[in-house]
């Protein structure tokens, strides 16, 4: 039982030192794979200090109970990995009715065929070479890749929801809105009206909950396509939806987020406003990475999520995944290139 004990406080001291950490990088900058990364490494921790604390409390009710919740918990991951591939095909096909037919947009279709085509295509083969080296090592190279990405998805799914449940305070000066395409060139498209209307929810929230006016920062330039900037169109889709003039500031140059950012913090600058007094509003699955694009030219200001279509979701949070795995890609490179090589050892066995 001491031997129990002390195990337990040896868990449970880890875990509560973790949770200590979590707070300062949450509050430092939660818009990092860091943070997702320490938050389920302290999660982990609770659980096994648990555990341990279940364990030598020997009762068995008590641990029967605790088994239930476990399974109960886990239950829907089990049933999430055994029935991914065909929830990914069901969801591409989806997008692909309602959205337009591109690359992107089939992102969801293409790993659930993946994930489907390639166990199959291992058991064949196996069938005929059971034997081949060659087989061995795709095969390992296969289940490391996908552990690999699972892991990195865990990180950013935490991530991404630190995100949604840290808010910020309505003390602000500006929020800018990051703009997206035009429908015919000319039209406010309903993802770019709902990020609009995130500010304005958000302006109109301040000033009756602190009675401190908001300027919104209409971003984006004209792309090839489109008949006028769409700073200029998003200006008067906000005047027509009750902003006054006077709140609402334009960049009408960016061609990208980072752009939006970085000529964005120019306006701010020129309206003599503080630039570390501000949110971004953009559609939620896009506001962690674009807090990096934040960061990245001096503006440490958090970022207002506006909702997205449901069985969208699934495709803009991989495609965000994606991109932010391929910032750090020579990192991502060099571990894997490691295992492939350390891999090489069956063919030596």
């Amino acid at each position: 039982m001491p031997f129990l004990h002390s195990i337990f406080l040896f868990t449970l001291i880890p875990a509560v030192l973790l949770t200590v950490g979590d707070y300062f990088l949450i509050k430092k900058n939660r818009y990092r794979l860091l943070s997702g990364m320490a938050v389920n490494t302290t999660i982990i921790a609770y659980f096994v200090a648990l555990t341990a604390l279940i364990i030598e409390i020997n009762n068995a009710s008590l641990g029967l109970a605790y088994a239930i919740i476990l399974i109960i918990l886990a239950l829907p991951v089990i049933l999430f990995m055994l029935t991914a591939a065909y929830l990914f095909i069901w969801n591409g096909i989806i997008v692909w009715r309602r959205e337009s037919h591109s690359l992107g947009n089939v992102l969801t279709l293409g790993i659930g065929a993946v994930l489907i085509i390639v166990p199959v295509f291992f058991s064949v083969t196996k069938g005929w070479w059971p034997h081949s080296k060659i087989l061995t090592y795709l095969q390992n190279t296969y289940s490391f890749l996908l552990l690999y990405a699972i892991f990195w998805v865990l990180t950013f799914m935490t991530s991404y929801v630190l995100t949604k449940v840290v808010h910020p305070k309505y003390d602000k000066d500006y929020a800018i809105v990051l703009g997206s395409g035009l429908i015919e060139g000319k039209i406010i498209s309903p993802l770019l009206g709902s990020r609009i209307k995130a500010a304005i929810d958000f302006q109109r929230k301040q000033l009756a909950k602190s009675g401190k006016h908001l300027k919104i920062i209409m971003s984006g330039g004209q792309g090839g396509d489109e008949k006028l900037p769409e700073g200029v169109a998003m200006k008067q889709y906000a005047l027509d939806h009750g902003v006054s003039e006077d709140d609402i500031l334009v960049d009408d140059q960016s061609k990208n987020t980072y752009q939006n950012m970085s000529f964005s913090k120019l306006v701010i600058e020129e309206a003599g406003l503080n630039p570390q007094a501000g949110i971004f509003t953009t559609n939620d699955y896009h506001v962690f990475r674009a807090a990096g694009f934040a960061r990245a030219v001096g503006l440490n200001i958090d970022g207002v999520g506006s909702k997205t279509s449901k069985y969208f979701l699934p495709n803009a949070l991989i495609r965000e995944y994606i991109a932010i795995l391929l910032r750090h890609k020579k990192f991502h490179a060099v571990l894997i290139g490691l295992v492939l090589l350390l891999n090489l050892s069956v063919f030596f066995s």
